[in-house]
């Protein structure tokens, strides 16, 4: 099933590397480079996959594309997704052990977050950071494959206002 998102991702990373230069200076041969640099002050590995795998697949937001990285879809709550396509309702979330898993209120957190998003009508997607890692592709398929099942919201409907955080932008969706 990730056949297809994984090669498209695999071409994706090929042509951004031949972009940044082949990193070959006297005859040293470069460095394979990891899809899951960090790229973005704050972001981890996983989060750096799946940031690079969502915008080869479904294009940034900024640049006619679908996915914003770091949104605030509710006014009422201050619930953070790691990547959204606000267009279809789709939150993205890499969850690292060492964020969401080691303390059961981390763990209760995430799960009353997650019924937040769902009860705003929001489809959350969540991957583990090996997930991210090793298959973003499975990620891929699967928001390709829900995609089908939901009617977009116009994209003139939507307003992302910035608000500024120690690691950078994040965004406040707004509807109009």
């Amino acid at each position: 099933m990730s056949d297809w998102a994984a090669k498209q991702i695999e071409q994706a990373l090929a042509s951004d590397q031949g972009k940044r230069g082949s990193g070959q200076r006297s005859g040293v041969p470069a460095k394979k480079a990891s899809p899951a640099k960090r790229l973005v002050s704050g972001e981890s590995p996983g989060e750096g996959s799946v940031r690079l795998a969502l915008m080869a697949a479904f294009g940034d937001w900024f640049k006619g594309g679908e996915v914003v990285p770091e949104l605030r879809p509710f006014s009422t709550r201050k619930f953070r997704a790691d990547f959204a396509l606000p267009r279809y309702r789709f939150a993205v979330e890499v969850d690292g052990w060492s964020h969401h898993g080691e303390f059961l209120g981390d763990h209760e957190a995430d799960r009353a977050r997650g019924l937040v998003f769902s009860s705003h009508d929001w489809l959350p997607f969540r991957v583990s950071h090996g997930q991210a890692i090793n298959n973003p592709g499975m990620l891929i398929d699967a928001i390709a494959s829900a995609m089908k099942y939901r009617l977009p919201i116009a994209r003139e409907s939507i307003d992302l206002e910035p608000i500024e955080h120690k690691h950078g932008v994040w965004y406040q969706l707004v509807y109009q």
